[in-house]
């Protein structure tokens, strides 16, 4: 007999349908192995999935997240909107706060409630600061525009639980422009995902603060991802320590993302300093339920990938 599982689709950092970015959770993910968890990710194929599993406590579960390419330690928008789903099935109802125990260690999430509105945030780790990628003219080959068009800041390597190379660029227009192959980065800088971003912002919102865009086909297999919360902590800290954005001692930064794709997304990051110290990193954001459904796992599955091994 197949075993049934029940997931729950819902997009993240939108407040409407359809937009934000995709993801399946997993509530109950008791008894699935990692392929198995990997084979039901390759068969949704949204840039992640989530399995949640027991843990210490009921307000501290195993949270595993999966891309199409693999398992990864940590990630944004999976985290917000797994919470979004306990909490909208009641487990995590009457919390202000809960844990989830990650590869990556302990991610603190926090409920704000607002009249009708659930907003969900995640803490991030503290900043690592990373290689600076001084090749511009590479660069800007990968991502299909000219050495003109990249803005006169360093492209660093930054990472709150995840490293992104983060590439600043000189304006909206060039944003728009990026046709990015990984192809010329590869023999000088490995695998990490790109984070490109101008402080240009496309739409009305007076609260946009930054344009994002986020390619990891290399990676994570994403083409581009329209909600990247594990690169939004990292953006935050990358901007404040460069002065791109008025900081003051808890700086509210809005990352717009996802509108090349036809998927707005809106991340809210807010960073914390004494001095020029960054002490803590927060992101937040809603989430909207589209669907529900089941899958069938055979008993002694295997995907594909581990059967060819």
């Amino acid at each position: 007999m197949p075993r049934s599982y029940r997931f729950v689709q819902v997009d993240v950092f939108t407040d409407v349908a359809f937009g934000g970015n995709q993801l399946a959770v997993f509530p109950d993910a008791a008894g699935l192995s990692d392929d198995e968890m990997l084979t039901l990710t390759r068969e949704l194929n949204y840039s992640e999935s989530t399995f949640v599993l027991a843990g210490s406590s009921p307000a501290t579960p195993r949270l595993k997240i999966f891309t199409p390419g693999g398992e990864i330690p940590f990630a944004g928008h999976p985290t917000i909107g797994t919470a979004f789903v306990l909490a909208q099935q009641g487990r995590w109802a009457d919390l202000d706060e809960a844990v989830f125990e990650e590869t990556i260690g302990p991610v603190r999430v926090r409920f704000q409630r607002d009249a009708d509105n659930l907003i969900i945030w995640m803490q991030h780790g503290a900043p690592q600061w990373g290689p600076i990628f001084e090749q511009r003219a590479i660069l800007a080959q990968a991502l299909g525009l000219d050495e003109s068009d990249l803005a006169d800041l360093p492209a660093q390597v930054v990472s709150t639980g995840v490293p992104f190379l983060f590439v600043p660029v000189r304006n909206l227009e060039a944003a728009r422009r990026i046709q990015f192959d990984p192809k010329p980065l590869l023999p000088l800088f490995g695998d990490q995902p790109i984070s490109v971003f101008t402080l240009t912002t496309e739409t009305e919102r007076a609260t946009s603060t930054v344009h994002s865009r986020m390619f990891a086909p290399h990676t994570f297999a994403i083409a581009e991802d329209p909600a990247t919360g594990g690169a939004s902590g990292p953006l935050g800290a990358y901007l404040v320590r460069y002065g791109l954005v008025p900081v003051t001692a808890k700086t509210r930064i809005v990352s717009e993302q996802g509108l090349e794709m036809g998927r707005p997304s809106f991340i809210t990051i807010e960073v914390t300093t004494e001095g020029d110290a960054i002490t803590d990193i927060w992101i937040g954001g809603q989430a909207v339920p589209v669907a529900e459904g089941t899958f069938w796992v055979p008993e002694a599955h295997q995907s594909g990938a581990a059967r060819s091994q």
